[in-house]
Order: C-alpha cells, then sequence, then structure tokens
C-alpha cells in the first residue's frame, strides 16, 4: 500500500489507506474534529475541493525558487528605462523575488 497523501482546499491533510479510499489524518487548524474520517477520493473532492497530492519526492522549495528568479529576471527590466519610480519599484521588487529565492534555497524545512 503506498500510503499516498493529498491536502484539500483548507490545508487538511488526507491519507489513502486502500485504492480509491482516504481517511483525514490531519487538520490544518491542529483541532482533531473528524479526525480518521473516511470517503472516497471523489466524495472528498466534492465536499473539500480538489485535492492535490503530496509529493516528498518532487522538490517544490526548488520549483518555487527557480520560479522567484525567473521573476527577478523578468522584473530588472524595469530598472533600466521609466521615470525613477518605475524604476525604484522595479528594484525592489527584483530584490523581493531574489531574497524569497534564496531564502527557499537555503532554509530547512
Amino acid at each position: 500500500m503506498a500510503n499516498r497523501k493529498f491536502k484539500d482546499c483548507d490545508g487538511d491533510t488526507w491519507t489513502e489507506y486502500e485504492p480509491g479510499m482516504l481517511r483525514l489524518t490531519e487538520r490544518a487548524t491542529g483541532d482533531d474534529r473528524y479526525m480518521g474520517a473516511e470517503m472516497s477520493v471523489e466524495d472528498a473532492q466534492v465536499v473539500h475541493g480538489l485535492l492535490t497530492e503530496i509529493r516528498p519526492d518532487v522538490d517544490i522549495r526548488g520549483l518555487l525558487a527557480d520560479v522567484l528568479e525567473d521573476m527577478a529576471t523578468s522584473v530588472g527590466g524595469y530598472t533600466s528605462y521609466g521615470d525613477e519610480m518605475t524604476q525604484e519599484i522595479g528594484y525592489r521588487m527584483r530584490e523581493v523575488f531574489a531574497d524569497k529565492a534564496r531564502e527557499l534555497r537555503t532554509e530547512s524545512i
């Protein structure tokens, strides 16, 4: 059994305990109300919104850092033309995106 995990639209975690069947195993709010509730994948999506599989084999932080670095590069174009305010906004946005990308790459989980 793979014990795949999914997040619902509220951030709650559901664990597949048999193919096509899920059990609520963690609440985003920290409370234990409805813990252990079981339903099919289809029913969970109807009741709790689109489910997103939690994939520990995918480096989400690295992918997000790549996107932020691309955004920083794109915003950099605004630093070379326009009035001073536009240039300053471009510099600041580039710094924010680059700093967040660096944080994602260096912070421990």
